[in-house]
């Protein structure tokens, strides 16, 4: 593993602006949400790895997918802890408190889990459940919202699976392991309960799901109240559902009945739009092939807009914030993950500044927000 400092790269914050604005066009300084940076980030590190595929943030640390392995990483890509033996490893997430680390291996179709601390099983209950439902596997997300469903589960884990068509949803209970559970979503409709591509997932700041679309004719983020619905029936009425979430609105309803555009991240039909048609994009808070979301520590969600070669922020209520990224610093970013980091406290409350750890180019690229590289650098430019 190889690190490269990337700081030459990094403009000042009124550059950057200038350059998310487009020449001549008048652009707002983005003002600090909660305690939360909302500047545009700055690329400042490369990590060269072996293959790196996913990777998530738990309690501070990264744990990152590559060939054949699972690696446990501090922020500064320093190796904590590693699993080795994987065939074909192609999805993590986080669960069950952070307290296990997840892991799809798509040669053998099974999910294993591990403990976050330091990646070791717990000899004495299952370590791993084979899903010959799942056909293949892109992401994984774990969430806790209606788990009372299923008495002695702990959380559910729910699999996007494109050549099936569907989310899986499994229950997760330590003494047993996964049981199937229904599905959070399926292709086959055009409203945006349905999800024609699935691709990467995310919990998001209030315990529902972001499921990304990669349709090339949709290159949506939606958004889906999980908790499996007992009263939903099967097409035609014929036994039981696969107890399917809800598409959930990102924020109150500006028509009656509300329009595709607020269940979902990107371009979408809006209020008595009867002409929306749906494509590739690079305008801002649109995207072409999304492959990649995130969610930082005050709910702002982060998209890897794969196509455009850049990163893209939302608010909790779905709301455009600012974009980072370019072909140089983000070349077709996927996963990503982020990492708040306390620096201090203010008039106002605690400060605080971030990562936004990216897969792309076939490297981890780390990116710094705007306020945390002038905390860091007491407003020094970087080193040459």
């Amino acid at each position: 593993m190889t690190l490269r400092r990337a700081f030459p790269l990094a403009p000042t914050l009124g550059l950057l602006l200038a350059a998310v604005a487009g020449c001549g066009e008048k652009i707002g300084i983005p003002q600090p949400e909660g305690l939360f940076s909302v500047a545009p980030y700055l690329l400042s590190e490369i990590y060269d790895d072996d293959d790196p595929r996913q990777l998530i943030s738990s309690q501070g640390n990264l744990f990152v997918l590559a060939d054949g392995t699972l690696t446990k990483r501090n922020q500064s890509y320093e190796r904590l802890a590693r699993i080795e033996g994987f065939a074909d490893p192609r999805a993590l997430c986080a669960g069950d408190y952070d307290s296990l680390v997840f892991v799809w291996d798509q040669g053998p179709g099974r999910v294993s889990w591990f403990r976050t601390r330091d990646l070791s099983v717990q000899l004495d209950q299952p370590s791993h459940t084979d899903l010959p439902a799942v056909r293949r596997c892109v992401a994984m997300a774990a969430c806790r919202a209606g788990i009372e469903q299923v008495p002695g589960a702990t959380t559910y884990l729910y699999l996007a699976d494109p050549d099936s068509g569907v989310v899986h949803r499994y229950a997760y209970d330590p003494y047993t392991g996964l049981v199937a559970h229904g599905i959070l979503c399926r292709r086959g409709g055009d409203a945006a309960r349905f999800v024609h591509d699935p691709g990467a997932l995310a919990r998001d700041s209030a315990d529902s799901l972001l499921v990304c679309d990669v349709d090339t004719l949709r290159n949506w983020v939606i958004r889906f109240n999980s908790v499996p619905d007992l009263l939903d029936t099967a097409p035609g009425g014929v036994g039981p559902d696969p107890l399917r979430g809800h598409a959930a609105l990102f924020a109150p309803a500006a028509c009656n009945p509300p329009a595709a555009d607020e269940y979902v991240l990107g371009d979408a039909a809006g209020c008595n739009e009867t002409d929306w048609v749906g494509g590739p994009s690079d305008a801002e808070g649109e995207f072409t092939t999304p492959q990649g979301v995130a969610v930082d520590g005050s709910g702002r969600i982060f998209v890897s807009d794969t196509g455009n070669d850049r990163i893209q922020i939302f608010g909790p209520d779905g709301g455009y914030r600012v974009l980072f990224g370019n072909p140089d610093w983000s070349p077709a970013p996927g996963g990503l993950t982020t990492v708040d980091i306390r620096t201090g406290v203010g008039e106002t409350g605690v400060k605080y500044g971030a990562y936004v750890y990216v897969v792309a180019g076939g490297q981890v690229r780390r990116f710094i927000s705007g306020e945390y590289y002038d905390y860091v650098n007491a407003n020094l430019p970087p080193d040459p």
